[in-house]
């Protein structure tokens, strides 16, 4: 059965990424360039965070590092590997009550 249908945006979701370490987060990357950061629930999704990366022509693959759980590698056509640490993100820390570096 399914739980809940999100829109992803413009494009087709070409990455998904399920953490291990905090339950509850779902991450996606899209030919639109843009990764997002969803929180799950049982009943509910919702987008917590997004970002756009523009050197790319198309995000193809993501992944989380296991030795550091908010830690992203995207990978796509023309821009190599990017990292993202979605700790630097305010909104990502709050909904999964993780405390901003240095507190």
């Amino acid at each position: 059965a399914v739980v809940s249908t999100q829109s992803t945006g413009d494009c087709e979701v070409s990455g998904l990424a399920m953490s291990r370490h905090l339950p509850g987060l779902l991450l996606t990357c899209s030919a639109d360039k843009s990764v997002k950061a969803w929180s799950l629930t049982e009943s509910s999704a919702s987008c917590v965070t997004a970002r756009e990366f523009a050197d790319s022509v198309s995000l193809h693959t993501i992944s989380l590092c296991p030795d550091y759980p908010s830690m992203l590698a995207i990978g796509g056509l023309q821009c190599g590997l990017q990292l993202w640490d979605l700790a630097t993100n305010r909104e990502f820390r709050e909904a999964f009550n993780i405390p901003a570096q240095g507190s």
